[in-house]
């Protein structure tokens, strides 16, 4: 490879470059002109954190709004429909009376294991036929047909607990 004229001079003389060094009245002045920068650096640091605090709390709100204090979009969907409170209150109280109930089932199943296959499949088909449901009350809102089977899958699946509790002893 060839190399560059002005390169090749620089490594032939680079000690004659070397010979001046500054003043230490110079490197008084740079160490007086980067003194004030750590005073900025720690303002800047704490609008930094003013900043993350900032966004902080308006991502929280805008979230907050948007989720409502209960969760979800039920809080708005009550106050605009009496039958979707209705829903949502009967789903609870039914979803809280079914796994209370569930948790005893469970208890039996190393006793009866044929017993888990077949309630576990039995509650799985009632909540696919409620996320179908679900569907269809999305679709349509005031839809009191869906409002009342949606109650009576709930009532159901209460239904199937209570039977298995009735006939097993465990």
């Amino acid at each position: 490879m060839k190399q560059d004229r002005l390169e090749e001079f620089v490594r032939n003389h680079r000690d004659e470059f070397d010979f001046m060094s500054p003043s230490p009245d110079v490197w008084n002045r740079i160490n007086q002109s980067v003194a004030p920068a750590k005073t900025v650096w720690f303002h800047a640091r704490w609008i930094k954190v003013a900043a993350v605090v900032v966004v902080a709390l308006c991502s929280s709100a805008l979230v907050y709004q948007a989720i409502g204090p209960m969760g979800g979009n039920a809080p708005h969907a009550e106050v605009l429909d009496p039958e979707i409170r209705t829903l949502l209150e009967a789903e609870a109280f039914y979803a809280q009376q079914v796994n209370g109930k569930l948790e005893e089932i469970r208890k039996c199943y190393q006793m009866v294991p044929e017993l888990q296959l077949e309630i576990e499949g039995d509650l799985q088909e009632l909540e696919s036929m409620y996320n179908e449901l679900k569907k269809d009350l999305k679709d349509n809102m005031s839809n009191k047909n869906v409002i009342e089977a949606m109650i009576e899958n709930n009532r159901y699946r209460l239904q199937v607990v209570d039977d298995v509790l009735a006939q097993i002893k465990c």
